[in-house]
């Protein structure tokens, strides 16, 4: 990989803004629809923006590749990447803020060096192994803060969110095997995939819906979740780790509770606790033990 460049930089911090608002819009979705409506509606927003982007500006879109041999490997895309660790955060969320969320998905540059040893030739060296116990240290903090202390939240809820963050690390992972495949292709298909997976949970779900008690706010908010959170920001995921690799494009986590936890505070009036914080800089440190470990193996 090439020496990340100015441009990799922005869209690395713009997609942690995005990304960082998603949790708590993830909140005032979930007053008025359930998990599943809130997984495929937000799957279903954006893949219908990406079709209509297709047909103005997005051209590079190959839709043939669906009548293919290869057509099965957006469904895996779309499982990994999207329908597995949107469904994992529906549910793990409802029982812990919104901040709290965006924290606990920052362990996923740590699960990246982990199954980057395993499965890449990128190895552990002792920064890196440094690096990624902080890391793990710092999820212990919160873990032992919101179960055990304040008793906020559940285990199960803690459990579900880090599982989606791992989710996210292995759909990674896949879709780097699949450069051939421009990232508004791969993100395009693989969006359109993951909603038929999810279509017929979701069309149960709405027959049981009653439209009445279903808030502006959260269709806007899941409408937001779709285009912005989903549809552009996975576009431009695609492209960091088409350009930079996994690792890069998973220091995204760097910044992602930064602005969860802004957010949820500017528009929840969500409160942190003081080992919140703590381990905020914990990550933050960890990550930068991380970088020089990378340092010395491109050395």
């Amino acid at each position: 990989m090439t020496k990340p460049s100015i441009k990799s930089y922005f869209l690395l911090f713009f997609l942690a803004a995005i990304w960082g608002s998603a949790f708590f819009n993830y909140k005032i979705v979930l007053t008025s629809f359930d998990y599943f409506l809130l997984a495929g509606g937000r799957l279903f927003f954006a893949t219908i923006f990406l079709c209509l982007l297709s047909l103005f500006f997005l051209r590079s879109i190959n839709f043939k590749i669906l009548f293919s041999k290869n057509f099965y490997i957006f469904f895996i895309i779309g499982f990994t990447n999207y329908v597995l660790p949107f469904s994992l955060i529906a549910f793990g969320i409802d029982g812990m803020s919104s901040g709290l969320a965006a924290l606990l998905m920052s362990a996923g540059p740590f699960y990246a060096i982990i199954l980057s040893h395993l499965f890449t030739n990128d190895k552990f060296n002792k920064y890196k192994l440094i690096g990624t116990m902080i890391g793990f240290v710092s999820v212990f903090i919160l873990f032992y803060d919101q179960v055990y202390v304040t008793k906020s939240t559940t285990i199960k809820s803690v459990l579900i969110v880090m599982s989606a963050s791992l989710s996210y690390v292995i759909g990674g992972l896949i879709v780097q095997k699949f450069k051939k495949f421009n990232n508004q292709t791969i993100a395009t298909l693989s969006m359109g995939c993951g909603t038929i997976l999810l279509l017929p949970i979701c069309i149960y779900k709405l027959s049981k819906l009653n439209i009445n008690y279903v808030e502006l706010n959260s269709l806007l908010s899941l409408i937001y979740l779709g285009v912005f959170s989903t549809a552009i920001a996975f576009m431009m995921r695609a492209k960091l780790i088409f350009d930079n690799g996994l690792i890069f494009m998973s220091q995204v986590s760097l910044l992602i509770p930064i602005f969860g936890l802004y957010f949820s505070w500017l528009f929840l009036s969500e409160k942190f606790t003081a080992n919140m914080l703590i381990s905020l800089f914990i990550i933050l440190f960890g990550l930068w033990v991380l970088q020089l470990g990378y340092k010395k193996s491109n050395s």
